[in-house]
């Protein structure tokens, strides 16, 4: 059954657990400061200082294969480390408590070739609030290559998905560049309740984008040749689209959380509620990854608390569990990344059988 896409879904009230969650929240945090964290402005330092360092050798130092391929994997990890750690948070505002520092942040995704002003909408209003709902949930809408619910429709080629998605999501950064030119030239909208971008929202808009052609391409020109600079270029894109599709796969497009479909639309319980049944946390036993992954392994705590730095995710989440446990709710959440990436692979093969 297709869902009208203005049909927005209504939660249950009253708020019964939010309000208890927030009560025993706000006695964790106290008079703490949420963001401003030293730990994210070093980290946030040495990855974009990494990110600088590996470029400058990518261009004008490495001269043999095995350099170009060991500068250019740095540079792939560096980039998509300030994309977790710090436009991330800078785009939910909650790197810091000055606006201005929080658009520095949430800018380097357009430095990177990703407009923040449309992802910010996308990202914040759209997935952010209605998490696995066909037809508002645009993370799960990825074309007709992909079918991640019940709802979407079926092709004959989705018998093979399990296979075939983990090569597209190498492309998911070229795709993120592609969608910015159709909203700018065409007008899509993707479902997005922002407008189009004016004066200086289309000024830093286009800022970023010629930022991001003269160092991706241009300065590279100068040195090296054309089939050069763009292979390179498509080794890290690829490299940045695959860990960014599959990092944020694991919380949602898993077998241990809900997918909601149009039949039950109607009868969603409470909004917190809601985010907990459709997240799944993942390794969150392990401080490397909540290192690398800027806490993104935590999404539960994410998506109830973006405002909150992520630092504080692991202290949040013990107060979380402890809330639902107290209120009857299932909490879901993989171990390891292994076990995160079999249960995607588990949802995603199923998903692709034929519907009865």
């Amino acid at each position: 059954m297709a869902r009208l896409a203005n049909a927005l879904t209504q939660f249950a009230s009253p708020a019964v657990l939010k309000v208890a969650l927030d009560r025993r929240v706000n006695a964790l945090v106290g008079t703490r400061r949420t963001v401003d964290s030293p730990l994210m402005y070093a980290k946030a330092a040495a990855l974009i200082g990494a990110a600088v360092w590996s470029y400058v050798v990518l261009v004008y130092q490495a001269q043999t294969p095995l350099a170009v391929l060991l500068s250019a994997s740095v540079l792939a990890l560096a980039l998509v480390g300030i994309g977790f750690n710090v436009q991330h948070d800078g785009n939910h505002g909650t790197f810091s408590r000055h606006p201005w520092i929080n658009r520095l942040a949430g800018f380097t995704l357009d430095l990177m070739g990703a407009s923040s002003y449309f992802w910010k909408d996308k990202h914040n209003h759209n997935h952010h609030v209605y998490t696995n709902i066909p037809e508002e949930d645009a993370d799960i809408n990825l074309g007709p290559m992909a079918r991640l619910s019940e709802d979407h429709q079926w092709y004959w080629w989705h018998r093979y998905q399990h296979v075939y998605l983990w090569a597209l999501y190498t492309c998911v950064h070229l795709r993120y560049l592609y969608s910015d030119i159709q909203r700018l030239a065409l007008g899509k909208n993707d479902g997005l309740s922002a407008s189009y971008p004016k004066g200086a929202d289309m000024a830093w808009l286009i800022g970023g984008k010629a930022f991001f052609i003269t160092v991706a391409f241009v300065v590279p020109l100068t040195r090296h040749g054309v089939g050069q600079v763009l292979g390179t270029y498509v080794l890290v894109s690829m490299a940045m689209g695959l860990i960014f599709s599959v990092v944020f796969q694991l919380a949602h497009s898993v077998d241990a959380v809900e997918h909601p479909t149009a039949d039950d639309l109607d009868t969603r319980p409470e909004w917190v509620v809601h985010q907990i049944a459709t997240t799944a946390n993942f390794a969150t036993s392990s401080r490397l990854a909540t290192f690398l992954l800027g806490g993104l392994n935590f999404q539960r705590e994410h998506h109830l608390y973006p405002r909150i730095a992520h630092v504080h995710y692991p202290a949040l989440a013990r107060v979380v569990r402890e809330v639902c446990e107290e209120h009857g709710v299932p909490c879901r959440e993989n171990v390891t990344v292994m076990s995160a990436l079999r249960s995607h692979y588990r949802f995603v093969r199923q998903m692709g059988m034929k519907p009865a």
